[in-house]
């Protein structure tokens, strides 16, 4: 995991020296929360697919029916999988936990669980302007 901390060159000396003296009993975790630049990466990284669906997404203000997508010629049967794909490959290239969680959920009809008819796709609204700040650069 990279980390970056700007300093004096005294200041870095003195603090790599104390990670060296205690390095045996640290835990370095990553947190699993989205940021800008993790939007970016993982916009970057996404497939032709998960790319147009995180953009339709946001255009939609973090959510587009089905219904929409279908109307616009997007086709539905491998968004979700693409957008695991591209989360797995995140994780395993050390871009961010492999518990992050997916900016992108499908909904189901709640009346008919069993149908797994995707009824739209989510995105939290927090991550809204994180995403599309990423998206715009």
């Amino acid at each position: 995991m990279p980390i970056t901390i700007k300093g004096s060159p005294e200041f870095e000396a003195k603090l790599l020296a104390l990670v060296a003296e205690h390095l045996d009993g640290l835990t370095i975790e990553q947190h699993a929360e989205w940021t800008v630049e993790r939007a970016a990466a993982f916009h970057r990284l996404a497939t032709p697919t998960a790319r147009t669906l995180i953009n339709d997404v946001l255009a939609g203000g973090g959510y587009r029916a089905a219904a929409d997508l279908r109307d616009m010629g997007r086709d539905l049967a491998g968004p979700s999988i693409a957008l695991t794909k591209t989360l797995t490959a995140g994780a395993r290239d050390g871009l961010w936990p492999a518990n992050m969680p997916a900016p992108i959920t499908p909904e189901y009809d709640r009346e008919k669980p069993s149908h797994k008819k995707v009824q739209g796709y989510r995105m939290d609204p927090a991550l809204v302007p994180l995403f599309t700040t990423a998206t715009e650069a």
